[in-house]
């Protein structure tokens, strides 16, 4: 079971900030991809860069970084680096 201690969406994260994904919210179709790009729950994360006027924004993590809609990063949830734990 997991814990969202203090979850909020990907696109209104600070950027700079050390995050860990902690879940998805509804069912959109990229959620798998981005799974398969590694970004499960428990990958640390930092927004790199947010496009202006609610465009994109770059995420980097496990070393590549890749760019996202605002759109699709409301679907992430992420806690701050050390407000996130996972139950046994």
């Amino acid at each position: 079971m997991e814990s969202l201690v203090s979850a909020m969406s990907l696109a209104g994260a600070p950027l700079g900030q050390q995050l860990v994904v902690c879940g998805y919210r509804g069912h959109h179709p990229l959620i798998e991809r981005l799974r398969e790009l590694g970004l499960t729950v428990g990958t640390e994360l930092v927004i790199r860069r947010r496009a202006p006027f609610g465009g994109g924004i770059e995420v980097e993590f496990r070393g590549l970084r890749l760019g996202l809609r605002a759109r699709e990063a409301t679907a992430i949830l992420v806690c701050p680096g050390n407000g996130y734990h996972r139950d046994a």
